[in-house]
């Protein structure tokens, strides 16, 4: 696919997403939810908090424009990385100093000589330790998930390579760069929007519980819960054959 074509295609699937009710409907309360919670934080909270959500208000965005463009494989990498920011505060937050720890500057700048050098850097482990047991299943579920999306999409694995939409002709190959399958985007929206409800929850107890003292913001993760349940429903009751999106 020629790069004119291959934007062009980006462009319309993302045109039609605006328009297709899950992606219009779910995507934009998530949104709203970042957007609030930035203006809901103490102003006497650390800045490093406020810094979090940014990055993670960021990545749901990038994230939800490739599922738009029907490509949801290449946004688990972002969600990913929005987890390892949520598993990072945690423990900020359980222990401040481990900041200190994770920066390791001297031991990084090590590592990009080492390279420049052509040597391999040494391995650099940074134990974050334990968190506070009061958002540890939070936590435990987001490292579930980071490992599923890490063996699916991330990674060069078996998984990652047997989901990609190849096309064997008699004398070609072809390799589908975006999925048409409504079902798979559908199930992106409710595992990105999950996953980002889980994000905030465990930023929220960082803030000491600032985002869920407004009662507007609990009314927008309640419109949230509902509207991804309803989707999610649809799995149930639904086949597993593959339904194209529809033409908007």
């Amino acid at each position: 696919m020629a790069i004119s074509k291959y934007f062009d295609a980006q462009k319309e699937n993302l045109r039609r997403a605006l328009k297709w009710e899950p992606f219009a409907t779910i995507f934009p309360v998530v949104d709203k939810l970042y957007v609030d919670a930035i203006g809901l934080v103490p102003k006497d909270q650390s800045l490093i908090y406020v810094q979090f959500l940014l990055i993670c208000h960021k990545s749901f965005l990038a994230a939800t424009s490739l599922i738009g463009q029907s490509q949801p494989d290449d946004a688990a990498p972002i969600t990913r990385r929005a987890i390892e920011v949520a598993r990072f505060a945690a423990a900020v937050k359980t222990n401040p100093e481990i900041v200190e720890k994770w920066m390791a500057y001297k031991e990084r700048m090590q590592r990009w000589t080492d390279r420049q050098k052509g040597e391999k850097p040494k391995p650099l482990r940074v134990n974050l330790g334990e968190v506070n047991p009061g958002i540890k299943p939070t936590i435990d579920d987001l490292m579930m998930s980071l490992g599923i999306i890490s063996d699916a999409a991330v990674h060069f694995t078996p998984e990652y390579f047997g989901e990609l939409g190849w096309d064997h002709g008699e004398k070609s190959l072809k390799l589908d760069y975006f999925t048409g399958d409504q079902r798979a985007l559908e199930r992106e929206i409710v595992s990105t929007s999950g996953t980002h409800l889980q994000i905030l929850e465990v930023l929220d107890w960082c803030l000491d519980g600032a985002l869920k003292a407004d009662p507007d913001w609990i009314g927008l993760v309640a419109i949230l819960k509902e509207k991804g349940a309803v989707l999610a429903a649809k799995f149930d009751q639904d086949d597993e054959e593959t339904r194209p999106m529809p033409d908007q």
